[in-house]
């Protein structure tokens, strides 16, 4: 037993086994205890039964109905005759006590009673009375000379019928007593188990105390170990943070030559050059600085930084970033924030953009061609409870959805992303390897700022990420609304884009300033004519009519804004020019140089 707990490991596979065995070798003891208490109870009920209602009573019975049977012939007269059948119903009785006796339980009880004698009386006493039924017919006939005869035979039985009565009751005291050993026995027996029963839960108390001990100790080396890991990781963070101090100097001069070469030179190709440079070297940074963070978060020494920020500002200038890139696979961005969110709030901006910037290279690197938009609105999801920071009113939750209509992600590589960290037995985030270093990043910060990341896909149709992030209004919140311009009432626009998500994103920035949109997918200007501000987009009849269509605009004096080549790249349409990333910022800036005077006049005509 002591060598059964040696060591650390003692709960092998076969010790573990050993186990299993103990413990199903007490249920047996305890359904063998219970098995004997019933059959002990079941047999003491049917012997009290058999014995003392059915052996011994119809042994009395037989000797009781022999006395009447003779008292009744005794006691004939001859004003009793004709009989009429009393004689053998009388006969009857007795021998039915005889059958009583030989047949059912009771024949096989009483069958084993002193060796069997009382078997041998009973076929004894059974043959004298089956003589008697012809000198019994004889007195039925009013014969009364047989009647002597038959009182003698009666009488000779009641020697045998005595005799089998007392060995019947002795047989049945007898009986009687090795029921009581027997049940005595088994009393016994249930000690016997009883105590094994105990001293087995005693040694089961024991192993669980062993095992507990065991678990206990295996609880504190497990604490031990992720001691050691949380040391590797600080490790492992203490050496990018290194790699990033001692890399960033050269990386920043680098970027400062390409700047300075792309300002003093005039040649086509070495500015292209320039640009790319300062465009790897900025990649360069971005990625040791994910490095840096991840490992920052796996050593849980990342840190948040909250500051009071311009929302629509920052989107801006995220979206920009990407805009040499998507140029070059001709992508449309555009970014679209809801006016009911506040101006200003609290988050920490560098942690936002790290997330949006992960989102983003995900959707330019799975869009071949087709748009990507921003969009930020308010969440429906309730903001975590926790401290406000300093200077904070409330805290909301915000959701930020980038989507594209690109190929669509692999299916692999949204199994992998499909972690939620909240949830129980889930890791804390995805592989780098499994889905990149930049969606990983982005996973795990967005659940580190107590947010939640979710995602759609469909093939060939794009992919969608929603994030929830938790921010905090200023304690001035009240002045720190949206003062977006707003056109006059009823001011129609008429949007031409064949891109159903450029268009939807684009019909949400024009509803900001109060203008009611109109959508035309296939290109067909002729049809729309009575509209305030003509918004120009990607049109495939552009070629054949969308000239005559322009130039009756303009006569109307209709606005139209474009960020079509063709229209751009010819003179005479005078249309009003639109670049990507396309925001609410540059739409505002020429609606209100188109619609500010037209206000104004409107206001005069209703002061006078």
């Amino acid at each position: 037993m002591t060598r059964f707990f040696q060591g650390n490991t003692w709960l092998s596979k076969f010790k573990t086994w050993v186990v299993y065995g103990f413990i199903t070798f007490i249920i047996a003891i305890t359904i063998a205890v219970f098995a004997i208490i019933t059959y002990t109870s079941d047999s003491s009920k049917n012997n009290g039964r058999r014995i003392f209602e059915s052996s011994l009573w119809n042994a009395l019975q037989l000797q009781v109905q022999s006395y009447r049977f003779l008292n009744y012939l005794v006691a004939l007269k001859d004003s009793d005759y004709p009989l009429n059948g009393n004689a053998f119903f009388e006969y009857d009785l007795l021998m039915s006590r005889v059958d009583l006796l030989r047949e059912g339980e009771v024949g096989s009880l009483i069958r084993n009673f002193e060796g069997g004698r009382t078997t041998r009386l009973l076929n004894i006493i059974n043959g004298e009375l089956e003589l008697l039924s012809f000198h019994l017919s004889r007195i039925e006939d009013g014969d009364r000379s047989y009647l002597p005869d038959l009182i003698l035979r009666i009488q000779n039985i009641e020697e045998q019928i005595n005799e089998f009565v007392t060995l019947v009751n002795k047989g049945s005291n007898e009986y009687i007593s090795q029921q009581h050993r027997t049940l005595q026995k088994n009393l016994n027996d249930i000690q016997l188990l009883s105590m094994a029963l105990l001293a087995c839960l005693l040694c089961l108390c024991f192993l669980t105390v062993k095992g507990l001990t065991e678990l206990k100790n295996i609880f504190r080396r497990n604490a031990s170990l992720q001691s050691s890991i949380q040391a590797v990781h600080e490790d492992k963070s203490d050496m990018l943070s290194f790699i990033h101090q001692e890399i960033r100097s050269p990386i920043n001069a680098i970027l400062g030559v390409a700047k300075t070469l792309k300002n003093t030179t005039s040649y086509h190709d070495t500015e292209a050059l320039s640009q790319h440079i300062e465009e790897s070297g900025q990649q360069l940074l971005q990625t040791i600085e994910m490095f840096s963070d991840l490992a920052l978060i796996d050593a849980k020494k990342l840190t948040l930084t909250v500051s009071t920020e311009d929302l629509s500002g920052h989107i801006t200038n995220y979206l920009a970033l990407f805009e040499p890139q998507m140029s070059r696979k001709s992508l449309q961005g555009i970014a679209y924030i809801d006016p009911l969110l506040p101006t200003h709030i609290q988050m920490d901006f560098a942690r936002v953009k790290e997330i949006i910037v992960a989102l983003l290279q995900n959707a330019i690197a799975h869009t071949p061609s087709g748009s990507i938009s921003v969009q930020v609105r308010p969440s429906a999801l309730h903001a975590p409870k926790g401290q406000l920071p300093a200077n904070a009113r409330e805290a909301k939750m915000l959701q930020i959805a980038i989507r594209d209509t690109g190929l669509g992600m692999p299916n692999q590589l949204q199994q992998n992303l499909r972690i939620n960290p909240a949830l129980p037995m889930q890791q804390e985030g995805p592989l780098p390897s499994k889905v990149g270093l930049s969606l990983a990043l982005c996973h795990k910060l967005v659940y580190l700022m107590q947010g939640e990341m979710h995602f759609s896909s469909a093939p060939q149709k794009g992919c969608e990420f929603w994030v929830d992030l938790p921010y905090y209004e200023p304690n001035n919140s009240e002045k720190n609304v949206s003062t977006a311009f707003q056109c006059p009432d009823k001011t129609q626009a008429l949007v031409i884009e064949t891109d159903s998500h450029l268009a939807k994103i684009i019909g949400l920035q024009l509803t900001t300033f109060n203008i009611d949109v109109t959508f035309s997918k296939d290109g067909s200007f002729q049809e729309h004519k009575d509209f305030d501000l003509i918004l120009l987009g990607n049109t495939p009849r552009f070629e054949r009519d969308g000239k005559d269509a322009i130039l009756q605009w303009k006569t109307k004096s209709c606005p139209i804004l474009s960020y079509h080549p063709k229209a751009l790249d010819t003179p005479e349409y005078s249309v009003i020019p639109l670049c990507f990333p396309l925001t609410q910022n540059q739409l505002e800036s020429h609606i209100y140089k188109l619609f500010s005077n037209h206000k104004a006049s409107i206001k005069v005509d209703n002061h006078d």
